[in-house]
């Protein structure tokens, strides 16, 4: 034993040899941690202050009350103390009041085999001192070892009548709240009642709990100020020391001088069981005890020890009528605490009450085969098989309940099989046993609601994908497949509608694999062929099959395509790729789609491409149609390289080329545009066996004379042109005024440069069908080209070429334009052309009579023009 003992009072002279005064008196020789801080604050004793006016006497000294403590140091060791007012020093009658005597009796915690209450007024501790112990100057003897005793005043049967007398259990129960609350609320109890009474208090808080666990708690049965105790219960006096009426703000309080204490709201099944405990049989309060403490890890007093009850009343009286709070916290209590032996007790004792657990609450039910399978390490198999069984039970009961919604059920089942999942449980295999799947079929074939459908589906599905079952074996060669086949056949001969909800079920279970998703359609398609209107089923079975494939794998087609294409499902394939078409987002995920198609389906298989080729075309370019056309140029673009490489034909070409030509400038044109009008000149002639029309045959038309690079060029130009066309002509009719100037624009610069001889000229203006509107931007450009170059070369044979060619078409538009260029010219110039002219036809009466009839016009027009011109030739001139 390491029981040791040490005294501190007033005395002549302590065993440290210190002279008079409050000291160590005396301690055992064998103590070593007699000096320690611990121990020396155990020394303290303040008396409760006296009345106004009242002296200390020997008499009231005797009346002032004992503090008898309990401590628990942090190393473990416990200490038992008694402190008690003796009045006066060791000088006795003589001396001065205000001495104390502190007794401490330290032990460890395998020393103390009795409740720390039980040793209240045990004779080891001493409350007084003899008159020549403490009035000796001699150093004193060590004292001798403590031998621990209990004292008389406490034990269970005076703790059960003191407890009895009026209302006390009530209040009890209120205290014994408060004590278990201390962990969370950390506020102390403080009694104030007689001092007698004080230690039963205590007692009985100590007796509701186990002795280990009551080590762990402080109490004082007198503290002149609670708020600076060391203690959890800390008893008190109603006059004279720091316990105050403000004392319940800081602590839970009792005084029972006032009746007023704490009260509490507290769980009934506990108290229930303290009260009953406390006031006819205690037995089951040790029997509680005993549990808790061969069981169980659990040693520290708080408000766990109403999960520990509730496990207790769980073990000993089942589940009749408990909550699923009180299942929570006795299985949470027992997972935390639960010794390894005491687990598998308590699994055991759960698994005996099996047809309690069949029947009870789901949560209550869920709680218990979690804390079930919690345990699954340490049960034996045939432990095991029964805890399987059970929740196999209480699925298909559940499920064979008429009375059952399908929120409750879908919700409950959802939740079993989550934790069945975590504890490498399959349940859809249990679920397919012979005699489990036998009643899970039967209720189908009595015409049971939709959700069962799904439910049924759910289990065979999950039990195919949990045991890998290859698609080969759910055809309705294998067992699986004969199930799939058996439960369509029953659901569609009672409602059509029924049996593609249940097909879709189906799908739906393997709509997250594309793969699995399209072998079950084929092998769905193939059970359904035999039903009375098998082929309406089976495409709205191939409807359902599109949604889940856009659903869940728009962009990831290629493996359903490549399943498809293996069995030649070519109006599947089509209809995927509509599909996929319609929810594509942009032009670049539905070009991609689109090429995809084309090179891996289209151009590989010519029975698809002969079939649905057009069809696939015209999907594509109507979904380009949604876009804006510049966004789509390109897309479009390569629409056309693909009809040209592959010459294909279609209803939308015209309207294609439309698209891409209109926006194509007369003008300097990019890679691009003539890369476009090259292809799309020669597909139209392959194609059509017949010229371009419209402005694909304008553009043809400027590029090639664009690209004459010499006088004797063109000739032959023009004839390749002409040989684009149906009747050798390209028709302008249709360009507005400034459309044609630009086109104009755009190729004349050309034909004046090579174009030098009348002939030539003519062979251009016959190359279009002009309207006078066209005709006359024609004039006007070739007039301004001409004398521009005249300008240039110095030489005037080039427009004299072209004058002659203008006099053949005479007309007053001509002339008009002809003389609207000339009227920009200066005098100088002017005077030049007109010597040019007569020169180049001296006899020539008819062309003579044409320039005089233009050169009039000319000066009409802009007569202004060449006054100032002449002003400026003369401020050049001074």
């Amino acid at each position: 034993m390491s029981v040791h003992q040490i005294i501190y009072t007033s005395c002549m002279r302590g065993i440290n040899g210190i002279n008079d005064g409050q000291q160590i008196f005396s301690y055992d020789s064998q103590f070593k941690d007699y000096n320690s801080d611990e121990i020396k604050n155990l020394f303290s004793y303040q008396p409760p202050a006296l009345e106004p006016g009242v002296r200390m006497t020997e008499e009231i000294a005797l009346t002032l009350p004992q503090s008898f403590a309990f401590r628990k140091f942090e190393n473990g060791t416990c200490a038992l103390v008694l402190n008690t007012y003796l009045g006066r020093d060791y000088m006795g009658s003589t001396g001065r009041f205000g001495n104390y005597l502190s007794h401490v009796v330290t032990a460890d915690e395998k020393d103390i085999t009795n409740y720390p209450c039980e040793f209240y007024d045990g004779s080891f501790l001493r409350n007084h001192m003899e008159f020549k112990e403490v009035n000796n100057p001699n150093t004193p003897d060590f004292l001798p070892v403590p031998v621990l005793e209990k004292g008389y005043t406490v034990d269970v049967d005076n703790v059960l009548e003191f407890i009895s007398v009026g209302d006390r259990l009530e209040t009890y129960k209120d205290m014994l709240y408060a004590m278990l609350a201390f962990s969370t609320k950390r506020r102390r109890i403080v009694i104030c009642d007689e001092p007698g009474n004080i230690i039963m208090w205590i007692a009985a808080l100590e007796y509701a709990i186990p002795l280990k666990m009551a080590m762990d708690i402080n109490f004082t049965t007198y503290e002149f100020d609670p708020s600076l105790s060391a203690s959890q219960i800390c008893g008190v006096v109603n006059n004279g020391t720091k316990y105050t009426a403000d004392s319940k703000r800081m602590h839970f309080v009792f005084d029972l001088y006032q009746n007023d204490c704490a009260r509490f709201e507290k769980e009934d099944e506990f108290y229930d069981f303290i009260d009953i405990a406390f006031s006819l049989s205690f037995e089951s309060m040790q029997d509680f005890h005993d549990f808790l403490t061969k069981g169980y890890t659990y040693e520290k007093a708080d408000e766990e020890l109403y999960s520990a009850y509730a496990l207790y009343s769980l073990l000993s009286d089942g589940m009749g009528g408990i909550t699923i709070q009180r299942m929570d916290a006795a299985l949470g209590f027992a997972l935390k605490y639960a010794k390894s032996s005491e687990g598998i007790r308590i699994t055991k004792n759960l698994l005996s009450r099996r047809e309690e657990i069949l029947v009870t609450d789901k949560e209550i039910f869920l709680a218990v085969m979690q804390y079930i399978f919690s345990m699954k390490n340490v049960l034996y198999g045939m432990e095991q098989i029964i805890s399987r069984n059970t929740i196999v039970d209480r699925i298909l009961n559940e499920f064979l309940n008429s009375e059952i919604t399908e929120d409750y059920f879908v919700t409950f089942y959802n939740d079993i099989d989550q934790l069945c999942k975590q504890n490498k449980f399959d349940l859809a295999n249990e679920l397919m046993q012979d005699k489990n799947r036998e009643k899970l079929l039967a209720v189908i074939k009595n015409g049971i609601c939709s959700w069962k459908i799904i439910f049924v589906i759910r289990v065979i599905s999950a039990y195919v994908k949990g045991r890998h079952i290859s698609i080969s074996e759910l055809t309705l060669d294998h067992f699986i497949g004969q199930t799939y086949y058996g439960i369509i056949r029953t659901v569609y001969s009672q409602n059509c509608r029924n049996g593609l909800f249940l097909v879709t079920c189906i799908l739906k279970e393997f709509a997250d694999d594309c793969v699995w998703l399209t072998d079950m359609t084929l092998n769905i398609e193939g059970m359904m062929r035999d039903l009375s209107d098998g082929e309406r089923e089976i495409a709205e079975l191939w409807k359902q099959y599109g949604k889940l494939m856009i659903s869940n794998h728009s962009d990831h087609f290629s493996e359903a395509y490549n399943i498809l294409e293996c069995y030649k499902r070519h109006e599947q394939i089509y209809m995927l790729f509509g599909l996929q078409m319609q929810e594509t987002v942009n032009i670049t995920a539905a070009k991609r789609i689109f090429d995809e198609h084309i090179s891996e389906y289209v151009q590989r298989d010519k029975d698809y491409a002969s079939i649905y080729g057009q069809n696939i075309l015209l999907i594509y370019y109507k979904k380009l149609g949604q876009y804006e056309k510049k966004q789509c140029r390109n897309a479009k673009t390569a629409l056309l390289d693909l009809l040209v490489t592959c010459n294909m034909d279609t209803d939308f070409l015209d309207e294609l080329l439309y698209d891409l030509l209109w926006d194509i400038p007369f003008g300097t044109l990019s890679e691009q545009d003539s890369q476009i009008i090259q292809s799309a000149c020669a597909y139209i002639g392959r194609l059509k066996e017949g010229p371009g029309v419209g402005r694909l045959l304008l553009l043809t038309a400027g590029m090639g004379i664009k690209e004459i690079d010499s006088q004797n060029a063109v000739q032959e130009r023009i004839r390749q042109i002409k040989n684009l066309t149906s009747d050798g002509c390209v028709d302008m009719r249709m360009l507005s005024e400034r459309s044609a100037r630009d086109y104009f624009a755009w190729f004349l610069p050309t034909v004046c440069r090579f174009c030098l001889r009348k002939n030539e000229i003519n062979m251009i203006y016959e190359l279009f069908i002009m309207s006078s509107v066209v005709e006359k931007e024609f004039f006007s450009e070739c007039t301004k080209l001409y004398l521009r170059q005249s300008a240039w070369d110095k030489d005037y044979s080039g427009f004299m070429e072209f004058f002659d060619f203008a006099n053949e078409h005479n007309s007053l538009q001509i002339r008009e334009e002809i003389g609207k260029e000339l009227c920009k010219l200066s005098k100088n110039r002017m005077s030049a052309l007109d010597k040019a002219v007569r020169k180049a036809f001296p006899f020539n009466g008819q062309i003579i009579k044409f320039w005089e009839d233009v050169k009039s016009r000319s000066e009409r027009m802009n007569p202004l023009f060449n006054s100032i011109a002449s002003l400026l030739k003369k401020g050049r001139d001074n």
